[in-house]
């Protein structure tokens, strides 16, 4: 669910990174042979404490990040198999991002077979759950996060990727029904930054494959997978102007924002640099001293003043909007400190029945984060060369990213720029502008879609930061497309 990083990184040459971090060419210390268990060690009952309905089969508990017995860091799982006829081949994992935020977010709130939905304290059955579409993995990541086990020593994405394969090898030796499998990764928001590196990591790694880690692609939405000044402040004032209602900003503060901009050399930068096919690498603005004019801080202040519950996830009522949301997970979007008090935490006996350490507070976003030190240290992805070899490396040459139009915490003309700042399969960015409508079940636009290279970007114009929760029909489309079960030409169509 989360961005939680909402401090902004110093520029530092944001718009033109040229540092790479690689993946090793091999990972034999991670073979996947620590966990000495079987599936049904993790086996789930049918029936679950808190969820008045049947949940089928499904597994969950920690599995270890290394080959070490008796390895004090494990990552969190709960697995859940296809409902449907299809998807029997297909494993896709999904992650939150934060960093530090859980994925059972995901699996609770937006792509699970069942919800507990904001402004309520029932559960519901998800007539969108993506296990209709495949089996599905949600994990607890990086160590510190929701139900792991053990302590932090990750600095980087490197750190985590190398984690995250560690886990997996011990997952496809223990599902060794799932081995080699056709293998998807997906996720949103800081997962973004975990999803390109994790993918470099495991295309690079000679073992992998041989694990049963058999990577064809990704799927990203709302994505921190630019540096905060692309993804943030450089298409802050045109976010604004255009939601200047809901932002309750009369014209003079507008028009005092694009003076500020002016006099430091980002006026119309979107205007000028989002073109297509774009001429070269994004400038960096050389009058702007972000450190005194942060345009995406100064308008998130400005309109907190103005609106109490005013919500950077989704910026349209009834979130942004007093008395704001519940939130059964402890986290309502207008808050800025997660709560022990939740329905993992409160309803007796779920922890023990999804294998879980009771003795864990779970928090939706641990309050501590994963990272030490100064966070984390890798660049990103777009300015790395890390997406880059993700998208080329895709066996499918299908990869997704993904926004929602009324996300202010990521903003999706920021995905735009970063994309458009990155060269893959011998060109930089899009050579067309995005333009083809991407309809929903009843034939409306949902919004606007594009392919290149190995690449869809998606702009949807019905969610803010979490698609899954916000327009489920629209990401479900989505994710049968990334797994190859309608065409490209089919987004184009009514139906899902």
């Amino acid at each position: 669910m989360r961005f939680a990083q909402l401090c902004l990184l110093g520029l530092t040459s944001a718009l033109a990174v040229s540092q790479v971090i690689a993946a090793p060419s091999s990972a034999s210390d991670l073979v996947g042979r620590a966990t000495g268990k079987k599936p049904s060690d993790f086996a789930v009952a049918d029936r679950v404490p808190g969820i008045p309905f049947s949940l089928g089969k499904s597994w969950a508990g920690n599995l270890p990040i290394t080959n070490k017995k008796d390895d004090p860091n494990q990552l969190f799982f709960w697995l859940f198999p296809p409902s449907e006829g299809v998807g029997h081949d297909d494993v896709v994992v999904w992650l939150n991002g934060g960093p530090g935020c859980s994925s059972l977010e995901g699996l609770f709130q937006e792509n699970g077979p069942f919800k507990f939905p904001f402004n309520s304290t029932k559960v519901e059955k998800n007539p969108w759950s993506w296990t209709r579409l495949s089996w599905v993995l949600w994990v607890e990541q990086p160590v510190t996060v929701g139900l792991t086990k053990g302590k932090s020593d990750i600095t980087n994405e490197v750190d985590v990727a190398r984690e995250f394969t560690g886990f997996l090898k011990n997952f496809f030796k223990t599902f060794d029904n799932l081995h080699g499998k056709k293998f998807w990764l997906t996720g949103e928001s800081y997962a973004g930054k975990y999803i390109p590196y994790m993918s470099d990591y495991i295309y690079a790694d000679k073992t992998a494959k041989k694990a049963g880690i058999n990577l064809q692609g990704f799927g990203i939405n709302d994505p921190s997978f630019a540096e905060d000044p692309i993804t943030e402040d450089l298409p802050a004032i045109e976010f604004a102007k255009a939601h200047q209602k809901l932002f309750h900003f009369n014209d003079s503060y507008i028009a005092e924002l694009e003076s500020k901009a002016e006099a430091n050399g980002i006026k119309d930068y979107v205007k000028k640099h989002l073109v297509y096919p774009p001429p070269g690498p994004l400038p960096i603005p050389k009058k702007w001293n972000r450190t005194e004019f942060s345009p995406w801080t100064e308008i998130l202040t400005t309109a907190t003043d103005l609106n109490a519950c005013f919500n950077v996830y989704d910026v349209s009522p009834p979130y942004a909007q007093c008395p704001g949301v519940s939130d059964a997970l402890g986290f309502p979007p207008d808050k800025l400190e997660p709560s022990p008090m939740n329905v993992i935490n409160d309803i007796k006996g779920l922890k023990k029945a999804i294998h879980a350490d009771p003795s864990i507070t779970w928090y939706e976003c641990t309050p501590q984060g994963p990272f030490l030190g100064d966070g984390d240290t890798s660049p990103g992805p777009s300015e790395s060369g890390v997406l880059k070899r993700a998208i080329e490396k895709s066996p499918a040459k299908r990869n997704v990213i993904q926004h929602g139009l009324r996300d202010y915490v990521l903003i999706a003309q920021g995905s735009a720029l970063a994309i458009q700042n990155t060269t893959w399969n011998g060109k930089q960015g899009f050579q067309r502008k995005p333009n083809q409508s991407l309809l929903t079940v009843n034939g409306t636009k949902a919004g606007t879609f594009h392919t290149e290279r190995g690449l869809t970007f998606v702009e949807v114009i019905n969610s803010g930061h979490m698609i899954p929760q916000d327009d489920p029909p629209t990401a479900f489309k989505l994710q049968k497309y990334l797994l190859g079960q309608i065409p490209e030409a089919a987004l184009a169509l009514p139906g899902v």
